[in-house]
């Protein structure tokens, strides 16, 4: 009987190794395989589940391609996009976060009225964190709480005209080798800067 428990022990022992392993090398994008079974088993998750209601905290409005078509490009021209954001506005959110990148400068009207639709209410806009290669990887000789953060060359903020009335979050994902998103890090760095992350720029907005 109590080689029976040994044995019993021992293999329990070797399964929480065996998939501690497992975990670990897929939680760093090794496991190529792994990251579209994941995928596939999400999308069957999510039909099983079925359709289920959002809550009302949040409501997400798309550029859709039936806007774009109105539009006629894409993106949306800004005194397009200024329209629509000052519609959201009257109905006074907590917060209204733009995933789009205003990097470029377009037509000098559009630009300023967009910057002015973004002083009209609590904005986040997107900025997005520039790495030196396609792979991520923290320097094993960094010491200090800030070591484990992914370390950016730099960070491609919005135009002046519009970080000017509006906080800014970082909108990377961390992803495997196959592409697919692991997870979204909720702090950044460079050498001499830490940025939150979009959503966690949007939280700490909505809850002032």
């Amino acid at each position: 009987m109590r080689s029976r428990r040994i044995q019993i022990l021992v293999a329990l022992v070797l399964t929480a190794l065996w998939g501690a392993g497992i975990f670990a090398a897929h939680a760093n994008g090794h496991l190529r395989f792994l990251d579209r079974l994941e995928a596939t088993l999400t999308d069957w998750r999510t039909q099983v589940r079925g359709v289920k209601a959002p809550p009302d905290l949040v409501t997400i409005v798309a550029i859709d391609d039936t806007v774009v078509k109105r539009g006629g490009s894409y993106p949306l021209p800004r005194a397009d996009l200024a329209r629509v954001v000052d519609t959201i506005v009257q109905f006074k959110p907590k917060v209204v976060a733009i995933d789009l990148l205003l990097v470029d400068r377009s037509a000098a009207i559009g630009d300023a009225t967009l910057a002015n639709t973004l002083a009209t209410g609590p904005m986040v806009l997107a900025a997005a964190a520039i790495f030196p290669s396609a792979s991520e990887t923290v320097d094993p000789s960094s010491e200090g709480p800030l070591a484990v953060l992914p370390q950016a060359e730099r960070f491609l903020r919005p135009l002046p005209a519009f970080a000017d009335h509006a906080e800014v979050g970082v909108v990377n994902v961390a992803t495997g080798q196959s592409g697919s998103p692991l997870s979204v890090p909720m702090l950044f760095r460079t050498r001499d800067k830490v940025e939150l992350s979009f959503p966690l720029r949007v939280a700490a907005r909505a809850l002032d």
